[in-house]
């Protein structure tokens, strides 16, 4: 008869995935039953081969080559990184957590800069309007946290908290990421895992019932042996084995089966596979392959990455970028560089072209490029070698002479440019009512523009009777001056509200000029392309732009005339020298 106190049985605890809870915290809701989920969602993503890979190549695709729109906002939204840096900050977040946390720092009276926040230091109250930052949340009792305010535009004044989160039906205080449904079997990835570790480290792969025939010690010492059977032979996780203590000197130590482990070798398989596919599902993703991850049984072609790209990004990746994007066109705002502000995509691979359908449809310097031959050492030799394609752009556009421009800015909105020249026709108007001698010159000292565009300004309000013109004579002989009065024919506010321009006056025109920095000084290493079009000297619409980026395939609204290496500092745009500027223009 068996004796039961000769047994001892390991058993390891069942895992259990944390309880995701929102309950009251002291003025801030806690984030979890521990207050600890965010850190939960790190450990899975650290952890989680499977898991990590796809958040990481989402991100990816999401922020794609970066932004294009204005430079100035996109080189420093802080002081120590570039929009595109801050952007996959707060992507990974948006992908890990649902939200992300924006620290906005206020300066006179526009945002000054706007920071990344580790979404795992912030807790919030139940309606959003104040945020809690702590280094650990793990230590409750220590309450060494600092509060902010939500942002608001109304109340520009120091640090406030932005918080980008999605939307989700029936949603909290806090956000969720998509994958929440996936979250069993990430975390059954992570076990695996450390079942594989264990079995590497010890090569039991089944339960064990292990006899020792040396008498049956007390149990201080079943406990003692116990513990140097579990330190020297089991792995980190997951295995069962049971000691039995025998009095039978002439036995030796045997090892018997009790029957498969939990996972064997002959299911591992099957376990992966179900795991795998449901982490897919749970993300979203169709084609592995574009992330990095081989599934058996699938090739993986060219043709199948760019289709499941295709619709990965129509399905998932746009809807994202369009919420980072207008996430970014708002707070660019604030920050004085209003404008459309739009993430270039980018492909898990180019597409396929053989080299004779590249010779019938590409431009002649897209190849020369390609080749790695720089056309600007040739040019000079050859000047006209490539100006035949080009010459197709005298077709499209209008000659700079038959225009008026009130106004000219980069990537700026066709209202908000209508909106400029209303409010700067307000300025001039109400530095004359300040004061009735004051000139032309400085009226656009003071408010920084064109001389040319002010002197319009003043004879179109002549024109309309809203200025009433008298010349005043002061001294005698030779010390006559002759001085120039203005005067409001009707009050400030009611001539304001007659000069808002009419969409049917003001056109919205571009034209390519050359980026901040770059003068016609540099035009001898420019591509012919830019040269051609700085000959030209011509407004364009949108549509003529997009016909000539369908006639030389390739958008020459983002690219431009090619890339560009600026030779001081190495670094590398996907767009040379140049702009396109928005132009607010009446017809002469």
């Amino acid at each position: 008869m068996i004796n039961a106190d000769s047994f001892i049985l390991v058993q390891f605890a069942e895992a259990k995935q944390p309880e995701y809870r929102e309950k009251k915290g002291e003025g801030y809701m806690q984030y979890g039953d521990k207050n600890d989920y965010p850190n939960y969602l790190v450990d899975l993503f650290n952890k989680s081969a499977k898991h990590n890979a796809i958040v990481r190549n989402k991100v990816h695709y999401i922020c794609g080559n970066g932004w294009s729109g204005n430079e100035q906002f996109i080189s420093k939204p802080n002081r120590s990184e570039d929009l595109n840096e801050l952007t996959r900050k707060i992507s990974l977040d948006i992908e890990l957590f649902g939200g992300a946390y924006i620290e906005v720092i206020w300066g006179l009276d526009r945002v000054a800069e706007m920071w990344h926040i580790d979404y795992t230091k912030i807790r919030t109250n139940k309606d959003n309007t104040q945020f809690w930052y702590k280094e650990d949340w793990k230590d409750l009792k220590k309450k060494d946290y600092t509060v902010y305010p939500s942002f608001n535009p109304n109340n520009k004044q120091g640090k406030q908290i932005y918080y980008l989160k999605e939307y989700r039906p029936n949603g909290g205080v806090y956000s969720l990421p998509v994958y929440f449904g996936a979250l069993n079997y990430i975390e059954s990835d992570v076990e695996v895992s450390k079942h594989v570790l264990g079995n590497a480290k010890t090569g039991f792969s089944a339960s064990k019932l292990i006899t020792l025939p040396d008498g049956v010690p007390s149990r201080e010492e079943q406990n003692e042996i116990h513990r140097k059977f579990k330190n020297t032979y089991t792995g980190a996780d997951g295995i069962k084995y049971m000691l039995s203590f025998v009095n039978d000197s002439t036995r030796k130590p045997i090892i018997d089966d009790l029957g498969q482990s939990d996972l064997t070798k002959e299911d591992f398989g099957r376990v992966d596979t179900l795991i795998q596919t449901n982490i897919f599902s749970g993300h979203q993703v169709t084609t592995p392959s574009i992330f990095g991850i081989a599934v058996a049984g699938q090739l993986g072609t060219r043709t199948e990455m760019r289709d499941g790209y295709e619709i990965f990004k129509n399905t998932y990746v746009n809807g994202k970028q369009m919420f980072l994007e207008s996430f970014v066109d708002m707070m660019s705002a604030y920050f004085g560089y209003a404008g459309e502000y739009r993430i270039i995509p980018t492909e898990p691979i180019g597409i396929e072209l053989s080299e004779a359908t590249l010779l019938q449809i590409a431009p002649r310097e897209y190849l020369l490029e390609k080749a790695g031959i720089d056309l600007t050492k040739y040019v000079k030799e050859q000047p006209s070698q490539f100006s035949e394609d080009y010459s197709f752009f005298s077709e499209y556009g209008e000659s700079k002479d038959n225009y008026e421009v009130w106004k000219q800015k980069s990537y700026f909105e066709d209202v908000e440019l209508f909106a400029d020249v209303t409010q700067l026709q307000s300025n001039v108007l109400d530095l004359i009512s300040k004061d009735k001698r004051i000139t032309p010159e400085v009226v656009a000292e003071t408010l920084k523009e064109d001389i040319g565009v002010i002197k319009r300004i003043f004879k179109v309000l002549e024109d309309k009777g809203f200025l009433k013109v008298s010349e005043t004579s002061i001294g005698k002989g030779d010390d006559k001056n002759i001085i120039i009065e203005r005067q409001l024919t009707e009050p400030l506010k009611d001539i304001v509200e007659k000069i808002k321009p009419k969409t049917t006056e003001f056109l919205i025109r571009y034209s390519y000029e050359w980026r901040a920095g770059f003068s016609q000084a540099d035009i001898g290493t420019s591509r012919e392309f830019c040269k051609y079009l700085l000959k030209e000297n011509k407004f364009y619409s949108r549509s003529d732009i997009e016909q000539m980026s369908a006639r030389l395939g390739y958008s020459v609204w983002d690219r431009r005339g090619g890339w560009y290496t600026n030779p001081d500092t190495d670094r590398t745009t996907p767009f040379c020298r140049h702009e396109w500027k928005s132009n607010v223009v009446t017809r002469k």
